[in-house]
């Protein structure tokens, strides 16, 4: 629904890469020594804050949680080499060892639209900007996590705000050969678990790892191509429905408390209630809406005001959004507290991928509010690639 409005994105580095930012320190994902698959909860953001709820994704992991000297001293695969390499070439500022396994992020195989770079994208600039905003003399070494084909490492390292965690990965260059880099937007699957560690640092208890989760959904995510999830599949897990609930037919009944409320703010809107509409979101997507809202009308009465003869033109900004919140239905993700519904025109299930858009609905206690108006977050990133996530998946029925 709301995604049609989204602002463009800027390009997004994990932020601590390039500027500090407070972590409180707490001890992180704890498992076994060996690799195993583990479900760790996803944060989503709804308006800027990280927030908890029931998306998870499946991973093969292994926990190290070792001082960098006491990983490096162990023996080691070429993934792990190539890793050591790098934080032994930061620790000594030497850009040549670090330029023999580093790749900048927009040189690596993408599968976004979206390219990182940096003003200077030199190997120099890059090791430059890792002394300057970590200590790697005293890096932590978290955790190995295989995804597809790539390899992540998930370390700690203090900063002038603290400790805080951050990752490099392995993955084929846009040459095809195995290089490591940074997370960043341009594959959109490594913020997102990169995410979930940084979470389960700083709310340990919250976003512990579950073992045999009983979702309805688990999809492969296909990161080695169409179809192909790669030698380690990572599983993007959720509870849902689909279903075919014409939102702007009153005569038949809400099957949920949700949808009610959808309802309720479609009829809103598409009455010119502005401010009752504005009511139904969260504090700061409410106050985004409502200058939206103010501008578009001012805007509106210009044009009226220029074609006084002519006979009132709909708003076409206002139309676009009410079309889409009067679409059907297709399907719930509950991930209560955040639910993401799913809505097409038209009935059946014949809709396309690209014809279907989203809203954020957060549940506080017994009410609903609408989030994420005019903006756009990690989650976003990884929902809105075709080649990451197929929504055909959004057809198919439960599972039994």
């Amino acid at each position: 629904m709301l995604s049609v409005l989204l602002k463009l994105k800027m390009a997004r580095l994990s932020a601590g890469f390039v500027a500090g930012c407070l972590l409180v320190v707490a001890p992180g994902i704890v498992l076994g020594q060996e690799f195993g698959g583990i479900s760790v909860p996803i944060p989503v953001e709804l308006d800027g804050q990280p927030t908890h709820c029931r998306l998870y994704l499946k991973l093969e992991t292994k926990s190290y949680n070792l001082p960098f000297e006491k990983f490096a001293a162990g023996p080691m695969d070429s993934a792990q080499t190539m890793f050591a390499t790098a934080v032994d070439a930061i620790r000594k500022d030497d850009a040549a060892k670090f330029a023999s396994v580093w790749t900048s992020p927009d040189q690596m195989k993408r599968l976004s639209q979206v390219t990182v770079t940096l003003a200077d994208n030199s190997t120099d600039s890059w090791i430059k900007v890792a002394r300057s905003n970590f200590d790697f003399d005293k890096l932590t070494v978290v955790a190995e996590v295989l995804v597809g084909s790539e390899t992540m490492f998930i370390w700690d390292a203090p900063t002038r705000a603290g400790i805080q965690r951050n990752a490099f990965y392995i993955g084929l260059d846009q040459k095809n050969q195995l290089r490591l880099s940074a997370v960043s937007s341009n594959s959109p699957v490594e913020p997102l678990i990169l995410n979930a560690f940084v979470a389960a640092r700083t709310d340990p208890a919250v976003y512990k790892p579950i073992s045999n989760i009983n979702v309805d959904y688990q999809y492969p995510i296909p990161l080695a191509g169409p179809g192909d999830a790669g030698a380690h599949p990572a599983f993007f897990e959720f509870d849902g429905a689909p279903m075919d609930f014409p939102i702007g037919d009153e005569k038949i009944k809400a099957p949920t408390p949700l949808l009610e409320f959808l309802r309720n703010a479609a009829f809103a809107i598409r009455s010119g209630k502005d401010k009752s509409f504005a009511s139904d979101f969260t504090p700061r997507s409410r106050e985004t809406i409502g200058q939206w809202l103010a501008a578009t009308e001012k805007r509106e009465q210009a044009k009226q005001r220029s074609r006084a003869s002519a006979s009132p033109a709909s708003n076409y900004e206002t139309a676009g959004l009410i079309s889409a919140m009067m679409a059907n239905v297709k399907f719930v993700l509950n991930a209560d507290p955040i639910f993401l519904v799913f809505q097409a025109r038209g009935s059946g299930d014949k809709w396309m991928p690209q014809a279907l858009s989203y809203s954020y609905v957060l549940r506080e206690g017994g009410t609903y509010k609408i989030a994420n108006f005019s903006s756009m977050n990690t989650l976003d990133d990884f929902l809105q690639n075709p080649a990451l996530f197929d929504k055909n998946i959004l057809k198919q029925a439960l599972k039994k």
